[in-house]
């Protein structure tokens, strides 16, 4: 079980604080950056300085008000996990994840032909198979999994469980980290993909679980977005 079974030393007001914080955050960064001359004309540097700011802030943010709050590492799942839980829980959910977003995808497109790529896709539908697409790789299967997975997976869904309960308080994470992308036709599927991270976090107790989870499902994106196959 991930954590504790009773409520957190955190939070709803650290929660919004943290969310609060890396908005504000990102957000000056973006504003500072913009006119900056080796920022303007470059929509992968203003990309990659944003999205690195934002691992940045939540990571911080994150540890401040949850080991700030004299929680321990296990309270945010940072413990050691098994190589079969990383094998089937990890990869295997990753893959699973993967072929579930493909599958909503393909009538989405057909049903809402212009729908908009999320900013990620184009960034890589863009970059070429250089250097380019290395850091957006590395950014999307390592730096995104790390940071999400701490807020909404070791941060939230501690906090939800505590008050609703193991089921409500996936179902409810999982409808928060769907609408925290701001993608109106995409939220659904995110957020079942919220709730099956939230699945494997619950079931093995270890934060690195989903964290490899997620990275498998957004590298393999990658590449499938690399070979120009709809994602």
């Amino acid at each position: 079980m991930a954590g504790s079974a009773s409520r957190p030393r955190w939070g709803l007001i650290e929660i919004v604080l943290v969310y609060g914080g890396v908005l504000i955050i990102t957000n000056l960064v973006g504003w500072y950056s913009m006119g900056s001359w080796w920022v303007e004309g470059r929509p992968l540097v203003k990309f990659v300085l944003v999205a690195g700011v934002q691992f940045l802030a939540t990571i911080g943010l994150v540890l401040l008000f949850t080991l700030g709050k004299k929680a321990s590492r296990e309270d945010l799942g940072l413990r050691a996990a098994s190589p079969g839980d990383i094998l089937i829980y990890g990869c295997g959910s990753g893959i699973i994840l993967l072929l579930f977003m493909l599958a909503v995808s393909w009538p989405l497109s057909r049903l809402i032909p212009d729908i908009s790529p999320q900013l990620y896709e184009t960034m890589l539908r863009n970059a070429g198979h250089g250097a380019a697409f290395v850091v957006l790789f590395f950014m999307g299967a390592v730096l995104a999994p790390i940071s999400e997975e701490l807020f909404y997976r070791a941060m939230i869904y501690p906090y939800l469980r505590g008050v609703l309960g193991p089921v409500w308080g996936i179902l409810m994470a999982g409808l928060v980290f769907g609408l925290a992308h701001w993608d109106l036709w995409r939220t659904i599927p995110l957020a079942i993909g919220g709730v099956v991270l939230c699945y494997v976090y619950e079931k093995t107790g270890s934060i690195y679980v989903p964290m490899v989870a997620h990275g498998v499902w957004n590298g393999v994106m990658a590449f499938l977005v690399l070979l120009k196959i709809q994602v």
